[in-house]
């Protein structure tokens, strides 16, 4: 009954083809009827035509007999295309649900499971959900309409068969449930070892480089056995729990249909009752009694549809972060408040910033006006990636607040912190697509044209002239035939297409050389003109051609100004600056050798 009572909390997310579900439901029901009709025509043909010897009657009951088999095909056809389509509608529908929750959960928490844990909810508990709703169900409706049509002929034919039949039943039902907590415990074992195995292939997968490279093969093989040891012994014990149930059920049935066989015989014999009607008796018992079991031969999958359902449901309980939150509250597009399209000042005060117990950012205050470009350093764990992830929505607020153009970050929608802010990450994900498809996402109604500009203010005029097929170039998985220079690029590329009043750039040339950098950023100056830049980047030209530089240390900002004044007042920065200045030299000079080599 709870598997019932999780699918009733799930319906909602169900977009039920009610047409279509009662003409396939109607089919079964007919099937099925036309099939109970069959053990009277042929307890009809033993008595009055093996029996009676009634020849006449043969070829109209075989032909009764043909055309209904013939009839009960063609709506066991229709039944079972149709409940396959309505399955895999619904799948398709719970997958799109998790999905869309998938978009509005906090980030950290996505990427403290990783892709295994979605994978496996999207995939496997999705698929299995559709076959619970137009697989499991039907089949269980399909087998009580059965039993009770079987009963009530047994009733009619003789009450005593009833009577045994229906005091069978309870006790078949039963046994099931002697397993039922040692099947859902292990069934969600196994659910749980899958998940973990499907991240950890995932993982082996991309890390295939460095496998190869430190020779890990033995110690990836050694890393299997133990994953798979749980997943063996979860799904051993699942089961043979699962056939200890069914096999109890059959066993207990056959004792039912001996006892009958052996009455029926004995009033066969002193003529209480017709071979015909003993044969059409123990058929209709069995038909009544079958289905029982068969729902016990659904039990184990009914226990995997509880466990799937109830995995579904504890995701879609999880808490959507505050902006997508906003989103839901907004009635209508028309009703969210109206951003200028103008550049937009940054305001942040007092911000604290963490996740998972840990504090990143700590009491950090900055104000950045329109139409400039910022430069943010300070060494790797800084805060700087989390001080850019905060001003796009994407990690949870502790204290303090961000204000955009006025407006506290907090009250904007996910779409509307997306219009106004662009971000280009330093390792961007591309999609499998052409090239124009993929610089394409940051305005979807873009012309090729205007598409092309974007390409070339980013710098990709270059790699557009090597192919033969230019924008329209295919790239597979994450781009892997392009450098990590070229793939840093389109994505920057695609920000400049997206046009945002703000754009952000973590790191996103740290695959380029020092001259195709500054020609980039020159670019992005100009493309940006009268918007709102920052960057975090190691390269000094950079940082020095920026109006302002914001050097950060430890979660704190600890200096800003241009790189005269940082150079003279702060040690943290001189330090820096020093470090990069060294870099950049020494990066100058191999690539002098380099070129000489060449």
């Amino acid at each position: 009954m709870h598997t019932f009572k999780l699918f009733r909390r799930l319906a909602p997310y169900v977009k039920i083809k009610w047409n279509l579900t009662l003409i396939a439901y109607a089919c079964t029901f007919l099937q099925l009827g036309l099939v109970m009709l069959q053990p009277l025509i042929f307890a009809y043909l033993i008595d009055h035509v093996l029996i009676e010897g009634n020849r006449d009657l043969i070829v109209p009951l075989l032909s009764l007999s043909l055309g209904i088999g013939v009839l009960s095909i063609v709506f066991l056809f229709i039944r079972v295309g149709l409940f396959r389509y309505l399955g895999i509608c619904n799948m398709l529908d719970i997958r799109d649900e998790l999905l869309k929750h998938v978009r509005q959960i906090p980030i950290p928490e996505i990427q403290k499971h990783g892709p295994g844990k979605f994978t496996a909810l999207l995939g496997m508990d999705t698929a299995t959900m559709g076959n619970f709703l137009n697989h499991i169900l039907v089949e269980i409706t399909s087998q009580l309409f059965m039993m009770l049509i079987s009963l009530g002929i047994l009733f009619y034919m003789d009450w005593r068969l009833g009577i045994v039949a229906t005091l069978s039943i309870p006790f078949l039902l039963w046994v099931p449930g002697l397993f039922r907590n040692a099947v859902v415990r292990y069934s969600s074992d196994v659910r749980t070892h899958n998940e973990e195995i499907g991240a950890y292939l995932y993982e082996a997968i991309e890390s295939s480089q460095e496998i190869r490279a430190l020779g890990l093969e033995g110690w990836e093989r050694k890393r299997n056995e133990t994953m798979y040891k749980g997943l063996v012994k979860a799904s051993t014990r699942e089961t043979l729990y699962a056939v200890m149930s069914f096999q109890i059920s059959g066993f207990v049935i056959s004792l039912i249909l001996a006892a009958i066989y052996w009455v029926g015989s004995y009033q066969v014999l002193h003529q209480m009752l017709t071979v015909g009607m003993m044969v059409a008796s123990v058929t209709y018992l069995q038909n009544a009694l079958n289905p029982v079991q068969q729902i016990n031969n659904f039990f184990r999958e009914l226990q995997g549809a509880e466990v799937a359902m109830g995995r579904i449901e504890q995701f879609i309980q999880t808490p959507i972060d505050l902006y997508s939150e906003n989103e839901r509250k907004q009635a209508s597009p028309a009703r969210e408040p109206q951003l200028e399209a103008t550049p937009s000042d940054i305001e942040v005060s007092s911000l604290r910033v963490g996740y998972g117990g840990t504090e990143i950012l700590k009491d950090l205050s900055l104000s950045l006006s329109p139409g400039k470009v910022y430069a943010f350093v300070g060494r790797s764990g800084a805060g700087k990636s989390t001080l850019f992830r905060a001003l796009i929505g994407m990690m949870p607020v502790l204290e303090g607040e961000i204000r955009i153009g006025g407006q506290n970050l907090e009250e904007m929608t996910r779409s509307a912190i997306s219009r106004k802010v662009g971000i280009v990450f330093q390792e961007p994900y591309l999609f499998r697509g052409t090239l124009m498809e993929n610089i394409a996402v940051g305005k979807l109604d873009a012309t090729e044209e205007m598409i092309l500009q974007a390409a070339l203010n980013a710098r990709l005029g270059s790699l557009l002239d090597q192919l033969p097929e230019g924008l329209h170039t295919k790239i597979d998985h994450k781009g892997f035939q392009l450098s990590g220079g070229q793939r840093q690029r389109l994505a920057i590329a695609r920000a400049l297409l997206h046009n945002p009043d703000i754009l952000i750039l973590d790191e996103p040339t740290s695959a380029l050389d020092q001259l195709t950098e500054s020609e980039l950023m020159n670019s992005i100056r100009h493309a940006m003109a009268g918007k709102t830049v920052l960057v975090a980047t190691h390269r000094l030209q950079t940082i020095m051609n920026a109006d302002r530089i914001l050097v950060m240390e430890n979660g704190c900002l600890v200096a800003e100004g241009d790189h005269e004044e940082l150079m003279k007042q702060s040690p943290e920065y001189y330090a820096m600056a020093s470090t990069f200045e060294r870099d950049t030299s020494v990066a100058g000079q191999a690539s002098h050798k380099e070129g000489v080599t060449a």
